[in-house]
């Protein structure tokens, strides 16, 4: 994998330069070692006491951390049009005594809420980590949702919405066309009118059945619209590892949303286009999305790309997968909720390089795998591979490669698998890592 540097950090200045090269080398680690502690990241105590007193610093602020993450993740993105995908996780502490630590769901669960926007190619391929919200709730606010309706937008916690697409259309300017994609919690009335930027759409999953212009409500509006298409699509289960194929109907309408009537006469209706995705068949537990979107649908082919580019929103739930599973953010134990926000803003980055690995394989099957893999690492992973210390003179490809790291995490590679999985990529790649340490180790003792 690329060797990250503090070049790659234009923007890096957390006011010492070794504040900067500490923070570039805890990435390193976590990469070198994901889902291990921060004592295992680390060969010396100077190192590991160092690690625990960055994420301290009070004078190392989470906006410098997250400033510098967006603009690594600028650096790695030049299309013209990209897929902008948002959403909120949950990091729990139940267990942790940590200062400032807020609530989650109730009294009893303690955490930390990390609104994340990850940048993607309309084919579905992971770009960069562009921005970050990453928040503790005060303890005060606890059993006071019934009074959240009274609050102005701008100071209720779905206002992140707001915020994160703001702050990625300044990102990325107006030469960039994106397309903003967000789950049924983004379905929020204001969002639609709180976007200015003429280069910048929203296509959103819906969770109310409001009223249109014509009197109807929505879903049932456009249920009674005609089929423009059927089309067969592969989903997987819940546990990522079967796949099936479904047959969906697609039906789509321009419609005119009136403003609910508690907020008011703040904002007017809105024109949008309602998108119905629905598995064919009276089948209760099968596929219906009901997608909200600003871009102009003219015809079946259009329609299918949003429920394309909606599919492609899995990749932000695979993003906060590595970070919970493959990087352990959940088992860190910090005293300070400061300093655990900003640990997740650090791993968030390793998170998603790690799993970009997989999905480059992808998208550039042919290339050579030092694109990705150190020499070290290519070797060592052939070397398992064969049973031989006869090394080729040629580096194997990125795909090939791929594949061998999930057969070391499990990968069968049967004709009905696919291609592999996230989960088998970046276990083999743990596995793979302990495998060079050792081969290192041999080497040099081969050499002395």
């Amino acid at each position: 994998m690329h060797k990250i540097t503090v070049k790659d950090f234009p923007s890096l200045d957390l006011g010492d330069k070794r504040r900067d090269k500490r923070f570039v080398k805890i990435i390193e680690n976590i990469i070198r070692r994901p889902g291990s502690s921060i004592p295992c990241h680390n060969e010396k105590w100077y190192d590991t006491k160092a690690t625990y007193e960055f994420f301290k610093n009070e004078d190392i602020k989470l906006e410098a951390i997250i400033e510098a993450i967006s603009t690594f993740g600028i650096k790695r993105v030049e299309q013209q049009q990209l897929l902008v995908i948002h959403d909120t996780s949950t990091i729990s502490y139940n267990d942790l005594e940590a200062e400032g630590l807020g609530y989650i769901d109730n009294a009893a669960g303690k955490g930390i809420f990390c609104h994340s926007s990850i940048a993607a190619t309309t084919d579905g391929i992971p770009l960069g980590l562009l921005n970050q919200l990453i928040w503790s709730r005060e303890a005060s606010e606890l059993g006071k949702s019934a009074k959240r309706r009274q609050k102005p937008f701008e100071e209720k916690e779905s206002y992140k919405w707001y915020e994160g697409v703001r702050s990625v259309n300044e990102l990325l300017g107006s030469q960039t066309i994106k397309i903003h994609i967000g789950d049924r919690d983004a379905d929020i009335y204001e969002l639609f009118f709180n976007n200015s930027d003429e280069q910048a759409e929203l296509l959103i999953r819906a969770r109310h059945n409001r009223k249109t212009a014509a009197g109807s409500d929505l879903w049932q509006h456009i249920s009674k619209q005609k089929v423009v298409s059927e089309e067969e699509i592969i989903i997987p289960d819940r546990t990522g590892k079967r796949r099936k194929k479904v047959t969906v109907q697609i039906r789509y309408k321009e419609v005119e949303i009136l403003c609910p009537a508690h907020k008011g006469k703040r904002y007017e209706s809105v024109v949008l286009t309602a998108i119905e995705i629905r598995q064919k068949g009276n089948n209760k537990d099968g596929i219906h999305w009901k997608l909200l979107t600003t871009l102009p649908i003219k015809n079946a082919e259009e329609a299918k790309q949003c429920m394309r580019w909606y599919s492609y929103r899995w990749l932000i739930e695979r993003f906060h997968y590595v970070l919970k599973s493959g990087c352990g953010i959940e088992a860190l134990q910090l005293k300070r909720a400061d300093s655990l926000m900003k640990a997740v803003a650090v791993y968030s980055l390793a998170a998603f390089n790690i799993m970009q690995l997989t999905y480059q394989s992808r998208q550039t099957p042919d290339v050579s795998c030092e694109v990705v893999l150190r020499r070290k690492q290519w070797e060592a992973l052939y070397m398992l591979k064969f049973k031989t210390s006869k090394l080729p003179k040629q580096p194997p490809s990125l795909q090939q490669a791929t594949i061998w790291l999930a057969q070391m995490g499990g990968y069968l590679g049967r004709k009905s698998d696919g291609p592999p999985g996230l989960k088998t990529v970046w276990q083999g790649y743990e596995s793979l890592l302990q495998a060079v340490a050792l081969y290192e180790v041999l080497k040099n003792l081969g050499n002395d």
